[in-house]
């Protein structure tokens, strides 16, 4: 008798669990007239959140694009081996950043600019790091010294004009976080620097790019507090070493050959004029 007692009291109590809580709202809001003052603050707080995540769709896709270019930029960085290549392959990543700076980046200022930045600060901090690691390696390449953040906020600045030929001025906003992220890894792209220098002969560009990440890697242990930054300490630490271990093989071990083996093969070596019988024990396919 209890058990069956038991049974029905069960099955009344999932007979009445159809009413969720979504129907229910469903029927409110279907049973609301519609000038009602609730239905019309939903409604436009519907309309605020997709705009809200459009522009963070917009906002991701211009992150992506400064991501793969900034990556190019710093491909086409490594590709200057020899010193007469190296004012044409900076001329070029200069037209390319620039472009960066006036196309993507200008874009991001333009969709931010009346919507707070800390929203949608994880759609673009991805882009930022990158174009910083770009662009740092860029100056110190140029310049022997790594651009500042006040600098490269100052390239973020723009001056636009409305439909009525109205000027104002606008400014992309890169937090100091994403400059010192960024920074950070620029470590590894002056490691690879540093070994591919030791291939071409270049020892003082070896031991330049050496202070420099020891500097970097100084300068980075007295910054606290950071979680981002704390997780990038270690490959920062890894690539110290790299390069260290570069300068070690380059000053003890490259002392022991004859300066000869360390200087880089001129073209008329590799090219034999007419000649194109290579055999396969000479390594050409």
């Amino acid at each position: 008798m209890s058990g069956r007692h038991h049974h029905r009291g069960n099955r009344g109590r999932s007979s009445n669990s159809n009413h969720t809580l979504s129907s229910v709202a469903r029927e409110t809001a279907t049973s609301l007239p519609a000038d009602s003052p609730v239905l019309a603050i939903f409604k436009a707080a519907a309309l605020k959140l997709n705009d809200r995540q459009d522009r963070h769709e917009r906002l991701v896709k211009l992150s992506r694009d400064i991501t793969i270019e900034s990556k190019r930029i710093i491909f086409l960085l490594h590709s200057a081996i020899t010193k007469e290549s190296l004012d044409k392959t900076l001329k070029e990543a200069d037209d390319r950043i620039q472009k960066l700076i006036s196309g993507p980046i200008k874009s991001i200022g333009l969709e931010l600019e009346n919507s707070p930045a800390y929203l949608h600060s994880r759609a673009v901090t991805a882009g930022f790091q990158e174009f910083i690691e770009a662009r740092t390696l860029y100056s110190l390449m140029a310049t022997k010294e790594i651009i500042p953040y006040t600098e490269v906020q100052k390239e973020f600045s723009y001056s636009v004009k409305n439909e009525q030929e109205e000027e104002r001025s606008i400014v992309t906003m890169i937090p100091e976080t994403d400059y010192m992220l960024g920074l950070a890894d620029l470590t590894g792209e002056l490691m690879r620097k540093a070994i591919n220098s030791i291939s071409s002969g270049d020892s003082d560009e070896c031991f330049h790019a050496c202070q420099v990440v020891r500097d970097l890697y100084t300068g980075y242990l007295g910054i606290t507090g950071t979680r981002l930054i704390g997780k990038k300490l270690n490959v920062t630490r890894a690539n110290v070493f790299k390069v260290e271990m570069a300068v070690y093989a380059l000053r003890v071990r490259g002392g022991e050959a004859p300066p000869t083996l360390l200087l880089p093969a001129a073209p008329a070596e590799w090219e034999a004029s007419g000649t194109t019988n290579f055999s396969d024990d000479e390594g050409y396919y």
